[in-house]
């Protein structure tokens, strides 16, 4: 659920023509929360080298997925700017 509001609300900011920093900070956002949301979950049996990898790796795909969809939403900002004009 965390990926998927992201990415809508990377594809807004990317709309509003905001700077490129602005997927990453989210993606840093999101991970912080995942990280909090993992830690039940994975202080059973998997130990700090899964819980580890696990973050790392979903903070990878956040951060993917957000540029992707900013970029989408940057491109439909920027039709809509010329539009305009």
């Amino acid at each position: 659920m965390l990926l998927l509001v992201g990415a809508l609300v990377s594809a807004y900011l990317g709309y509003k023509l905001l700077g490129w920093w602005a997927p990453a900070a989210l993606a840093c956002v999101v991970s912080a929360l995942q990280a909090a949301a993992y830690q039940g979950v994975l202080s059973g049996g998997g130990g700090m080298s899964g819980f580890i990898q696990i973050v790392i790796l979903t903070a990878l795909m956040s951060l993917f997925m957000f540029y992707a969809t900013f970029s989408m939403g940057r491109s439909l900002g920027l039709r809509r700017r010329r539009k305009l004009r």
